[in-house]
């Protein structure tokens, strides 16, 4: 039976009318804690989930998982039923909304590979044989993008942590707004002059969008956290921040959508030969133009959008600016730098190293697309044919982001689960693409090649190129959440620049053997380093922080040094499980709880001389989140779950 503490008490830093209202009322909610927040539908006496037998466990699991999709289901039904289009509308606002800037990404750096493909064809001279442009420079428009993303991602990310999520959204949207107006104008008097601009502008985008990968992410993660949000969605913080990040996957396929739209528009089959003028050929220069100059306008319309969004729309919110005033900090949390890196940095080497790993895969199988359309169709493919296929490829990976953000917040399978299968998958993949090259390129093969790439696709967004975007997200506290998921983020951008540097001097079976020892290692450092949040409440690794800020890291007991959620270099190394102590814990709850209440009855004393009111085993925190169900059910969350969590 549960426990009922009765406390003459309000919660900590009691506001005056919520005092005069709970004059003379009598609240009896439980006080434990849970899985996610303070359930007062769960007696103390459960225990945590991950501490069931493993037979209990797996019951947990399946009516855990049978009865969110249910619950999930009527409420889609229920909603669809009162009006078709509002899950549409939940949708856009929940998630495309949310990972827009990335969409963004997904757009305009994909497109130039897409357009390098265009570019090598109609101006050979300057892009494929080098005799117009420097070969150095024409590179550069890849690395430059590159280098200019990895610059954005350290700057914004500190400046998240430092100014606060929202002022940092809008700069880096107006300094992508600049970067998408240098690439539409890009221009010179001869064609290395527009090469050189062509660089330098997407430079100043890749600097804009680089702040896109922190803030999305720690945004999306702290509003799945928020008391206004309803219990039942905090268990989908996974999949929230992932169904952000699947917009990235949907700019690359609505680009080349556009590049094929707008290369019929102008005229075209897509069909070499191409001159300059365009007379009795199919391609001219201008069309070209035309073609790669619109896409890239385009997107102007929606950056002033996001621009607007987020001056007069986008609130800030609470969770850094409360992390700052617990721990009395203005400006930026340095101590917490230094702490980050005494007490997080085998979590940050995890994070990182998986992002550069999965970079360094990624990248590499962007590289091959050009390389396995010329296997497939022969080197004298056209434009149209190799952005068919690149939109093929487009598609399947939308379905991995979705596959991976579907089932990402299954307790049996989790985060660190789905990056090491992920990791081995492609692992195995491309080892047996390398061992096999000459045989799978064979015509009476190809099927098998053309299989295995695509299939390689699926498995690389069903796992590390996600996953390695929510970790950076969850592994760290609020107070430098962002920092560190830029520091992950820009580590795994050094990967994408190495493997396209390297791969410029291998051959094409070369390739091959390049990309699959970094999916293994990737595998192997998941494995060690890598922190699994599924399941938990990062309002309790918040917790820990604060006894870490204090000196006392030893004196938390909480379910975030629960085995099931430390890396095993944790367990090995620093023995962190040790500590998980649930009845400890709880009594610590309490104690902090009852010191606060204890508080609030002095200042109560204070005012008419009697004491104040009692409040049964919580406090008004709880109150205020059933009375804000209504509003989180409007915006399409499904109705809190009381079953045992």
């Amino acid at each position: 039976m549960a426990q009922q503490l009765i406390y003459k008490a309000i919660r900590d830093d009691p506001q005056p009318d919520e005092l005069e209202g709970l004059r003379g009322r009598t609240l009896t909610i439980w006080r434990v804690p849970s899985q996610y927040g303070h359930n007062p539908n769960v007696p103390d006496d459960v225990p945590y989930w991950a501490d069931l037998p493993l037979k209990e466990r797996a019951k947990f699991y399946y009516r855990d998982i049978s009865q969110d999709q249910k619950r999930e289901l009527k409420h889609f039904w229920r909603i669809f039923k009162n009006d078709p289009l509002q899950p549409v509308r939940i949708y856009f606002s929940n998630y495309v909304i949310t990972g827009m800037g990335l969409f963004l990404e997904g757009y305009v750096v994909f497109s130039i590979s897409n357009n390098a493909t265009m570019f090598q064809q109609t101006y050979s001279a300057c892009w494929e044989n080098f005799t117009e442009c420097n070969e150095t420079w024409v590179q550069a428009t890849t690395y430059l993008q590159l280098v200019g993303i990895l610059m954005g991602q350290l700057i914004f990310g500190f400046m998240g942590d430092w100014i606060g999520r929202r002022p940092t959204m809008l700069i880096d949207m107006s300094v992508i707004l600049l970067g998408v107006v240098m690439l539409v104008v890009s221009n010179g008097t001869t064609e290395q002059g527009w090469v050189v601009m062509y660089a330098i502008a997407q430079w100043v985008f890749g600097l804009g969008i680089g702040g896109e990968y922190p803030m999305t992410s720690t945004r999306a993660t702290e509003e799945s956290e928020e008391s206004r949000v309803s219990a039942a969605s905090r268990p989908h913080r996974g999949r929230k921040v992932m169904l952000s990040y699947t917009m990235q996957g949907w700019g690359q396929f609505v680009n080349l959508g556009v590049l094929i739209l707008l290369l019929l528009i102008f005229n075209s089959t897509g069909n070499p030969p191409y001159s300059r003028t365009g007379k009795k050929l199919e391609y001219s220069h201008a069309a070209i133009g035309a073609v790669w100059r619109t896409s890239f306008a385009l997107v102007i319309p929606v950056v002033l959008y996001l621009i607007y969004y987020r001056i007069y729309v986008l609130r800030e919110l609470s969770a850094l600016e409360d992390s700052k005033t617990r721990g009395q900090v203005k400006g930026y949390d340095w101590y917490s730098f230094r702490l980050l890196f005494t007490h997080f940095g085998h979590r940050l080497f995890g994070t990182a190293a998986i992002w550069f790993c999965n970079d360094w895969y990624f990248y590499g199988n962007g590289v091959f697309r050009s390389t396995f359309v010329r296997i497939l169709l022969g080197p004298q493919a056209g434009i149209l044919t190799n952005w068919l296929w690149s939109f093929l490829n487009a598609g399947i990976q939308l379905f991995g982001y979705y596959a991976g953000a579907l089932t990402v917040d299954w307790k049996p399978w989790g985060r660190r689960r789905m990056t090491t299968f992920s990791f081995l998958m492609i692992f195995a993949i491309f080892l047996c693409c390398a061992a096999a090259f000459n045989k799978l390129t064979q015509k009476t093969n190809i099927h098998w090649f053309q299989f295995l790439y695509y299939i390689s696709s699926f498995f690389g967004l069903f796992g590390s190129h996600t996953t390695s975007f929510l970790l950076a997200a969850e592994s760290f506290p609020t107070a430098v959440r962002g920092t560190a998921h830029g520091i992950s983020a820009a580590t795994g951008k050094v990967g994408s620049i190495a493997v396209v540097v390297w791969f410029n001097y291998a051959s094409t079976n070369g390739r091959f053997w390049i990309v699959w020892p970094g999916a293994l290692l990737g595998a192997i450092i998941t494995y060690i380093f890598i922190a699994d949040s599924t399941g938990m409440d990062l309002a309790e690794q918040e917790r820990r922080w604060e006894f870490i800020r204090v000196g006392r890291p030893r004196d938390y007991h909480g379910v975030a040094v629960h085995r099931r959620h430390l890396s095993r270099w944790e367990q090995w190394v620093g023995k962190v499980h040790h500590q998980y102590d649930p009845v400890a814990d709880r009594h610590q709850i309490m104690q902090a709880k009852f010191n606060g209440w204890t508080d609030a009855e002095q200042a109560l004393k204070g005012t008419d001389g009697k004491g104040a009111f009692s409040l049964i085993g919580s406090d008004l925190k709880r109150e205020k989140e059933a009375a804000a169900l209504k509003e989180a059910n409007a915006t399409g969350n499904p109705p809190v779950n009381p079953a045992v969590v």
